[in-house]
């Protein structure tokens, strides 16, 4: 028995743990979901939530400011400097509550995610409180909408999937060729080596990613 409801874990299969939020790490159903949502106590992945504003949609702050494209770009450079390596960074272009302006950044290292998340929840940014979480998502494949990035998604800005922004191959280039200017310090004194969970990189799609 253990074993089975070890395999159907975050599966649409699993009746006790909600599976959208185990893949994307947000649910439309919110805390009203009938499932659980189980909150992670470590991972390589960090959300920002509603950081990015997306032009389309019409609810702003009270002054007007907006998180671009172009803001987001010195996040990932600021965020690799301070915390560490980044693997991956993806930002959402849905409209629905749950994924509207969420910011996810991959880490190479857990112990960096951790680290950032701490920090982060005491900043603002563009005028807003940061808000920033541990996310289940590791593996983006499974988090995407594989309609939209085909140009075939019927439900637009409204899907349950992620539908990322689109980055250009010069930019990506530009932020994961710099690599991170000084490596975080080592956190354990055990002697052990620092966790690193899920090494894979998702592979890039033409509907890119940070």
């Amino acid at each position: 028995m253990a074993e089975y409801l070890a395999s159907i874990f975050g599966t649409e299969k699993d009746k006790v743990n909600c599976s959208f939020y185990f893949k994307i790490g947000a649910c439309r159903h919110g805390d009203r979901c009938s499932r659980l949502h189980n909150k992670p106590t470590f991972s390589q992945t960090i959300v920002l939530l509603n950081l990015y504003r997306n032009p389309q949609n019409t609810a702003q702050t009270a002054d007007g400011s907006h998180c671009h494209v172009s803001d987001v770009e010195e996040v990932f450079t600021e965020l690799q400097e301070k915390y560490g390596e980044i693997e991956e960074m993806n930002v959402c272009d849905n409209l629905g509550d749950h994924l509207v302006g969420n910011v996810y950044v991959k880490f190479r290292r857990e112990e960096d995610a951790e680290r950032a998340v701490a920090e982060l929840n005491n900043r603002w940014f563009n005028g807003q409180a940061v808000h920033a979480e541990l996310s289940p998502v590791t593996d983006f494949r499974e988090s995407c909408c594989r309609q939209y990035e085909m140009g075939e998604c019927t439900r637009g800005g409204f899907c349950n999937f992620m539908h990322l922004r689109p980055i250009s191959r010069n930019l990506r280039r530009q932020l994961y060729g710099r690599g991170p200017r000084r490596r975080s310090p080592p956190r354990s004194h055990t002697g052990h080596r620092p966790r690193e969970r899920n090494r894979r990189r998702s592979p890039d799609h033409r509907h890119g990613r940070f």
